[in-house]
């Protein structure tokens, strides 16, 4: 698997394994082993076995309160919700809350309970988030997390993720941020990710770590990691389908089978959905498919297969100008049915894990994957690319104590390897995407090697100090040919070696229950991407950029949680990034894209979540998150008429970082009839799109409503019917929902800008569960 999930194994020095298959030993010392501390009641061997076998009853315990729950809320279910008492139904909500807060410790491959990585900023969504509104992205679910922004990219589940500032200097995809479902790794070895393979209606939750996070997860964790998590057969225990359909031709079709059995638990999910789009030239279908395969071998070890696939044909429109924004938003842009922009995609994930525990306080995690991505993409230029990804892990987890005091220890080592092979064509602009002359051929690999340790001492009750290191060498070679009229104008090629470091610092305090402060320092580096390199940096065109250095970035925070009173929860967070080198891709036109970067820029910030629960049924929620960002030292270049032009940029905003969002909701559940509704409403403040700050997105403020009901049935055939119908976006609020970053040398006038967000929209659906 991974790197230190919260809920998982973690990966450190391959070096070092010989150092941590010895701490069993090193624990298990006599008491003259730290005679030198002149601690005069130092530890024997005796009183550490006893605090072992105090620790596995403990595990032991927790996996026990799991099962009784579970059979608890088995029983409950089976009795119709109408016929409830008041009694019944409060202990099925409270079962539900105590085996959430326990499966979000809970390994992914088997049922033991592992202990939070501490000193960490961390949110998640809880299943009522996608039970409720199960429609088309995960947007919809992610948005109420604070420091967390979704922005629309080039296609319907495409979306980049913005944690703190970081993973938006891109018009697609996922850049500077770890993306995981299920602990295994969705991002590539060339640090891209993508959301089209995640379908919001398979997920349970969605666990958010901010900050800067290299240490745990290596490259490209800049901003912080993103874990889905997918529904168990045991959340399942059957057959469901999923049907719903919408405005501007929206429909899906899913199903899902899940059962739970002793030794094992399967889930297996399918979807089909497609939509005519709100913006003309937007319409797509898309199919995945997720199958989840846990097998408890013995009581020492599980096993845990994993497959997901997706195909994607979608319709892409450009991004408009402002003229062009205001005169119809929902226009396709600029040439674009001319070349026919679209995407044809296919991605397949297939990877195996395997945990063991080696000893009663060592466990053993390691993991293969094999990640292929196919893609046919269709803009000014067309893109014929393959990339075939390997990935392993294997990691170590320790729990034990030093001098009486609790202590665990994670060691883990890590390599993976992608190839690429592409090619370039000119579009003919014939309305079909036909190919013409070959502009650039190119070839690469990429192949990162590495591990971390981390050590978590509780060095006094409520106190725990938390250290860390990753390091990784990354090695690039990139062979690209490129032609002019279809003949080779040049051969450019590099090969380049990588090496990084990124330390980890935390202190915790827990003075009560309900209680947490923080303070973390933590650093973050990712290294240059294939499509940063194979790009001129002055016209975007294909090309190189091999000068181009890798980002990275230092992230200090300050945080506290508090359970103010037990119907009140709230989190504060105030972050201060440091950012050297981080890498600002530029659009110049169409797809053709530069990257530059920008010597050093901060991103001060805060971040507040606030849960209130006055009264049965009813919860207010909301999540604001402020940032500024600013470059310090930045010199742009660009060219202006053809000429190569310096302009100094200190002092300007870092383009495409919003400075306010708020989320606000308020939810109603009336568990005895089993209904709910909720009022939800996003703002986003107006921020800059381009270096020199001229031109920017306008501020927004949007308001969505749901209403659910689920009608239980006790008969063989049909368990549940869960309904919902949603309307978004109430008042049919013009407003662009997602810019990119736009170079200088292109005039405001041209900025290509925005995607328009929808206007009003309807979505209904049903989720009926048999057998």
């Amino acid at each position: 698997m991974k790197q230190f999930l919260p809920v998982c194994s973690r990966k450190w020095l391959w070096h070092s394994f010989v150092i941590i298959l010895s701490l069993p030993q090193i624990f298990s010392v006599s008491s003259t082993t730290f005679a030198a501390s002149g601690d005069p009641s130092a530890v024997t061997q005796e009183s550490l076995l006893q605090q072992q076998q105090e620790l596995e009853g403990e595990l032991d315990h927790v996996n026990s309160r799991l099962e009784e729950i579970r059979r608890q809320l088995r029983e409950l279910h089976e009795t119709p919700a109408t016929q409830q008492t008041d009694e019944q139904r409060q202990k099925q909500a409270t079962l539900q809350e105590e085996e959430v807060v326990t499966l979000e410790e809970m390994s992914i491959v088997s049922t033991r309970i592992f202990k939070r990585p501490e000193g960490l900023t961390l949110s998640s969504t809880p299943q009522s988030e996608t039970e409720s509104q199960p429609t088309r992205t995960m947007k919809e679910s992610m948005e109420s997390l604070p420091g967390v922004v979704l922005r629309q990219a080039n296609g319907p589940r495409d979306f980049s993720i913005s944690i703190r500032g970081s993973g938006i200097k891109t018009a697609f995809a996922i850049r500077d941020i770890k993306v995981y479902e299920d602990g295994f790794q969705q991002t590539q070895s060339d640090g891209l990710s993508r959301l089209d393979i995640q379908d919001p209606w398979f997920m349970r939750s969605t666990e958010v770590i901010r900050g800067a996070a290299s240490s745990l997860y290596d490259n490209y964790a800049l901003g912080g990691m993103v874990h889905f998590k997918t529904r168990r057969g045991s959340d399942i225990n059957g057959v469901e389908g999923f049907f719903a359909g919408g405005s501007y031709g929206y429909n899906k079709q899913a199903g899902a089978f899940g059962q739970h059995w002793k030794n094992l638990d399967v889930s297996l999910f399918a979807s089909n959905a497609a939509e005519n789009g709100y913006i003309d030239h937007s319409g797509y279908n898309t199919q995945t498919l997720n199958l989840n395969f846990r097998f408890t071998i013995d009581e020492k070890q599980s096993l845990y297969v994993k497959a997901i696939t997706n195909w994607l044909d979608t319709k892409v429109p450009t991004r408009l100008t402002k003229s062009q924004f205001n005169a119809n938003d929902r226009q396709a842009g600029t040439g674009t049915k001319a070349r026919d922009q679209s995407r044809l995609d296919r991605r397949t994930i297939i990877g195996l894990m395997y945990e063991r525990q080696l000893t009663p306080n060592l466990i053993l995690t390691t993991e293969g994957d094999y990640d292929v991505k196919d893609i046919n993409q269709y803009f000014n230029q067309i893109f014929d690319n393959v990339n075939t990804n390997w990935k392993h892990y294997t990691d170590l987890r320790h729990t034990g104590h030093i001098s009486g005091m609790p202590l665990n220890s994670y060691l883990g080592f890590f390599i993976n390897n992608m190839e690429q092979e592409g090619q370039t064509f000119q579009n003919l602009d014939d309305g079909q995407g036909t190919r013409g002359t070959l502009i650039q051929n190119n070839r690469g690999t990429i192949r990162n090697i590495g591990g971390r340790f981390r050590e978590e001492l509780t060095f006094l009750p409520n106190w725990t100090v938390a250290a860390g290191l990753g390091f990784e060498q990354s090695i690039v070679s990139i062979q690209t040919i490129n032609y002019t009229n279809g003949v080779v104008s040049s051969r450019p090629s590099t090969t380049k070696t990588y090496y990084n470091w990124a330390p980890e610092m935390s202190l915790t305090w827990k003075p009560r229950a309900g209680y947490r402060h923080w303070i973390r320092g933590s650093t973050g580096y990712g290294i240059p991407q294939f499509s940063n390199l194979t790009r001129n940096p002055l016209t975007g065109l294909p090309g190189s950029n091999f000068d181009l250095k890798p980002q990275k970035n230092v992230n200090v925070e300050f945080g506290h949680e508090a359970q103010l009173h037990n119907t009140f929860n709230m989190q504060l967070v105030g972050f201060w990034i440091f950012f050297r080198d981080e890498i600002i891709s530029q659009n110049i036109s169409g797809t053709n894209t530069a990257s530059v970067n920008a010597d050093s820029s901060e991103y001060r910030g805060v971040e507040v979540s606030a849960d209130w629960r006055p009264i049965t049924g009813w919860q207010f929620h909301a999540a604001y998150t402020h940032i500024d960002a600013k470059y310090i030292n930045f010199t742009d270049r660009y060219l202006v008429n053809g000429v190569v032009t310096d302009v100094k940029q200190d002092g300007n905003d870092v383009p495409n970082v919003p400075s306010d969002v708020l989320n606000m909701k308020v939810m109603y559940d009336d568990a005895k009839n089993d209904w709910g509704a909720w009022v939800e409403s996003n703002y986003y403040n107006s921020y800059f799109l381009n270096n020199g700050n001229t031109v920017g997105i306008p501020s927004y403020w949007i308001l969505n409503v749901n209403l659910h009901k689920t009608f239980t049935f006790n008969n063989d055939w049909i368990r549940f019917a869960k309904f919902f119908f949603e309307v978004n976006n109430i008042a049919d609020k013009k407003y662009a929902a997602s810019g990119q970053v736009v170079s200088d040398a292109t005039p405001d006038a041209d900025k290509q800008l925005f995607f328009a967000g929808y206007g009003r929209s309807f979505y209904g659906g049903v989720t009926i569960g048999v057998f």
